[in-house]
């Protein structure tokens, strides 16, 4: 018992350290990211090429960024990237504002002031750069290099130690000449390169721009994402995140450095004087080609959306060094090649074969710009390989060694050979995989198919006539060397796609399928018999379709017109009634009891007004004629205006009216007449709808806005006698109101329908939400764009606002003038009338420049109207034409007439009858501009 006690201890001592032993060997481990909380690290981000870029949309691009998301993959981190100029950045770092920094070399003793990790983050690429015109360095011999001066910067000690060991390396003496920070600043040593004071300059992989030609890349320092020197923890976790990524790709550095500098390969891409010579006197290059051969040649033809190869590296070269081609178009491939050989062409666009058949057709190739594959297909009766098997192939090819076959027939074309295949007169075909594929995609062969992709891929280069024109060919195998493989890849593979029909013929079908093809025709009778029937009773209908439609278009016409015609008659009288009241309201030494007539008779007027614009406007909503404006306009004004307007109203009925807004842009793009009717509608029921002593509150909220525009909320709340839950629909329909007794009686019950209808058109729904005896809440969101800042103009009260002006009056309705002059005179305006729109431009002609400050233009008058009459004037040479406001002054009030108006050359609209107060002050304004730009 006792010896069982002492094994219990013994082993739960054991169990003690290894459990302690393991928490030290986990505590030793980094912490993974999924344990510890989140960090985000501030970087520092110049814009330099390569390896730290921002692209029009903000994306953040290049070989730091690169490296620092595959680093969070390990670590968790973000990053908070700050946007620094170069010249600053190590300032800032080194005052503690970063806590990573990219693109930072190693230079011994600068480990006081960074924390280098263990690894970095890859070898910059060093150039030499030359003149482009300094043919003493071509770029293709390094031995050029040779006793050359190069210059190089003098604070870039770590690449002119690599420069030097380059040089030696190569058995190169040459002269250094190191350029001061300050003379680097103001380009002197570029000036140097220019101006041959220096042979070479020793740049970075981002410096090789083009301006000037390079010649050698060899390896440069390393560059490192460093931390600061003290913050040894995040020193630790960025070499260990480094550690894994490196262990698991070493070629990870250089990967992403490919990514951003993969043409640093020194090519000699310029020509000397004899190849210049050579382009400016040629003139045009004649390519032999077979009128179609995908994917080499493809140009006016509906295949894919591509030219060909031939087509777009010839296009390329041709940008290159302007040497121009022009193509003969052949029959078939054997045919390009006769040209050649017969010197009728400079070179064959594409050739199939080594230099040996090369040679035995005495042809010279070009440098293969393209590597294809060869496809065998063969009739399915037959096995492949087999023995006495008859292949056909392409004229002017060679069957290669590889395909099986005891006899050789050859065709023009790839269709002709595979036909043949097809029917059995050869066994198997041979040629180019995509263009065969190509053609039976094309065209249906009941009998070919596929026997094998071969091992063998073939390199597809121009041909010339043996012996090559020395400086063509060495021009055009510049043209293709000037291609990376990716760039060749990039072409070939794009004119790999094929967007060909499958089609059979018809004789073959019917051969194949003789059943079939009686009982397709049986069908197609069948069909153009119901097909007839059915055309010739949709033409009856669309017949009386076309009478429907004309008759409905002449009713909305009539419509229309009788809409526009009864809203100008009936707003020309209320223009006489409302004026003549304000006129009488105006003056002081009027009875007390005459004044409470003339206040009533103006509210009967303006709510005879409201009637009217209800009429009119469901008229046009329930016609489709309905439409809202994309106008400047100011939301806070509108806000302003409806409290102005509403708070007398509210106070009527000893109601708190509150209006709270939360917006961040005021300056919006919409129709703000139609957004204040639909406000005042809503505050105008909600007024009427509450009780003495209650609350009526409008509410504007800015939502989700961007850069155009945002969401706008309006929010209409009381808490007044409410809706019963079965009317919240049936308020929305025309005619309809909720209510009881007297307060149901007025309107017409159509401003919500109306205020429904115009939300609509503004892309929002208009709800509402109420309880019986607690209040109601109507609310719409809508999206508005963002629009410039309005002018705005402060008017002036008080009288004679108008001193000293002159102002132009076109009115036909004597009455109508006669109310104006009176208007515009007591402020001290002097208006002159014209009857018409002849006598109006008659008289604007025969004045002296700057005469009249002003003009108000009817728009219906007879003879002339008001639109031809502002054309007119509008079109005058003198001064003052273009110059004068015009101002609408109209019983038209549709917004089809504001636009007409506009487009003729009006400058505002006032429609009739006339609110005098805002008369005023539209009227100021103008004459306010007007003194300014004065």
């Amino acid at each position: 018992m006792i010896h069982i006690r002492k094994m219990q201890m013994r082993c739960r001592r054991l169990y003690i350290v290894l459990f302690v032993f393991l928490m030290m060997a986990l505590g030793a481990l980094p912490v993974s990211a999924s344990q510890k909380e989140p960090v985000v690290l501030k970087v520092p981000f110049p814009e330099l090429e390569g390896f730290t870029m921002t692209d029009e949309q903000g994306r953040r691009s290049g070989v730091v960024v690169d490296y620092l998301n595959e680093i969070a993959k390990y670590t968790g981190w973000s990053y908070e990237y700050i946007d620094v100029d170069g010249d600053i950045m190590v300032k800032k770092f080194l005052a503690g504002e970063y806590d990573l920094m990219g693109t930072t070399y190693y230079s011994k003793g600068m480990e006081e002031y960074f924390g280098y990790p263990e690894f970095n983050c890859g070898n910059t690429k060093a150039v030499l750069l030359a003149r482009w015109d300094d043919k003493n360095i071509p770029g293709y011999d390094i031995r050029d290099l040779n006793k050359k001066v190069i210059g190089v910067t003098q604070r870039n000690q770590e690449n002119i130690r690599r420069l030097k060991a380059f040089l030696d390396a190569n058995n190169l003496e040459c002269t250094i000449r190191e350029y001061t920070p300050e003379e680097v600043g103001r380009d002197q040593i570029n000036q140097d390169l220019k101006n041959g004071v220096i042979d070479l300059r020793l740049g970075s992989a981002v410096d090789d721009t083009g301006e000037f030609h390079a010649v050698a890349y060899f390896e440069a320092q390393p560059h490192y994402i460093v931390t600061r020197p003290d913050d040894q923890k995040l020193l630790n976790q960025l070499n260990w995140a480094m550690d894994h990524i490196l262990s698991s790709n070493p070629n990870f550095s250089a990967e992403v450095y490919g990514r951003y500098f993969s043409d640093t390969g020194v090519r000699n891409l310029f020509l000397n004087q004899k190849e210049q010579q050579y382009i400016q006197e040629k003139g045009m290059v004649l390519v032999a080609v077979p009128r179609y051969y995908h994917p080499l040649y493809c140009k006016d033809t509906e295949d894919g959306g591509h030219q060909g190869v031939i087509p777009d590296l010839l296009e390329h070269i041709t940008e290159l060094y302007g040497l121009k081609f022009s193509y003969v178009l052949t029959d078939s491939y054997s045919e390009s090649l006769e040209l050649v050989a017969n010197g009728e062409v400079d070179m064959a666009g594409f050739f199939f074969g080594d230099s040996a058949q090369a040679m035995r057709n005495v042809l010279a190739q070009t440098r293969p710009y393209a590597v294809l594959n060869d496809l065998v297909v063969r009739n399915k009766s037959v096995t492949y390989p087999g023995e006495e098997l008859t292949c056909g192939i392409l004229a002017g090819r060679r069957l290669p060694d590889y395909i099986q076959a005891s006899h050789v027939k050859y065709y023009d074309t790839v269709s002709s050979m595979l036909n043949a295949v097809n029917i059995g007169e050869v066994d198997v075909g041979f040629g180019l995989s995509a263009r065969i594929e190509q053609e039976m995609q094309n065209t249906l062969y009941n009998n070919v198919i596929p026997a094998t992709l071969t091992d063998n891929r073939m390199e597809i280069s121009f041909a010339m006539p043996m012996p090559a024109d020395s400086e063509l060919l060495t021009i055009i195998n510049k043209g293709i060397n000037s291609l990376t493989e990716d760039d060749k890849l990039s072409i070939q593979d794009h004119n790999l796609i094929s967007t060909g029909k499958t089609t059979m013929p018809l004789r073959q079908f019917i051969e194949t399928n003789p059943l079939m093809s009686v009982f397709l025709v049986v069908i197609i009778l069948l069909i153009v018999v119901v097909v007839t029937m059915v055309i010739a009773n949709m033409r009856i209908k669309a017949a009386n379709m076309q009478k429907e439609v004309a008759k409905s278009a002449a009713e909305s016409k009539a419509k229309s017109e009788f809409l526009s015609r009864m809203s100008h008659e009936i707003r020309t009288p209320m223009n006489a009634i409302v004026g003549i009241t304000a006129l009488m309201g105006m003056q002081t030494d009027i009875p007390e009891n005459m004044k409470d007539n003339l206040k009533k008779l103006n509210s009967s007027s303006q709510y005879l007004l409201g009637l009217i614009n209800d009429i009119l406007d469901m008229s046009r909503i329930d016609s489709g004629m309905l439409s809202i404006a994309s106008e400047a306009f100011s939301l806070q004004q509108i806000l302003d205006e409806l409290n102005s307007m509403m708070q007398a109203q509210a106070q009527r009925r000893q109601i708190q009216l509150s209006c709270e807004a939360d917006l961040k842009h005021l300056n919006l793009l919409g129709d703000s007449i139609r957004l204040k009717q639909v406000l005042m509608n809503l505050l105008s029921n909600a007024v009427k709808f509450t009780k003495p002593g209650g609350k009526v509150k409008l509410q504007v909220e800015e939502r989700n806005s961007d850069e155009t525009g945002a969401v706008y909320y309006f929010k209409v709340e009381d808490n007044g006698i409410g809706i019963q839950e079965e009317d919240l629909e049936r308020i929305f329909q025309s005619f309809e109101q909720a209510g009881d007794g007297q307060l149901q009686s007025q309107g017409t019950g159509l401003g919500l329908p109306i205020s429904r209808s115009i939300v609509q058109l503004m892309g929002g729904e208009l709800k509402v939400k109420s309880q019986l005896d607690k209040g109601s809440e109507f609310y719409f969101s809508i999206f508005l764009p963002f629009g410039e800042a309005m002018e705005t103009v402060s008017a002036d009260t008080g009288l004679d606002l108008f001193k000293e002006a002159r102002f132009l009056l076109a009115e036909d309705n004597p009455v109508n003038a006669e109310i104006a002059v009176d208007l515009l005179g007591l402020q001290g305006a002097e208006v002159e009338i014209a009857k018409d729109g002849i006598e109006a431009v008659e008289r604007f002609s025969k004045s002296e420049s700057g005469y009249y400050d002003l003009i108000l233009m009817d728009i219906q008058m007879p003879n002339m109207g008001g639109l031809e009459a502002t054309k007119k004037i509008r079109e005058m040479t003198r001064p003052d034409a273009a110059a004068i406001p015009i101002i609408a002054l109209t019983a038209n009030s549709f917004q089809e007439d504001r636009d007409m108006a506009k487009e003729a050359g009006m400058n505002d609209f006032l429609v009739k009858p006339l609110d005098i107060n805002h008369i005023y002050v539209v009227l100021q304004q103008w004459m306010n501009r007007k003194k300014d730009k004065n």
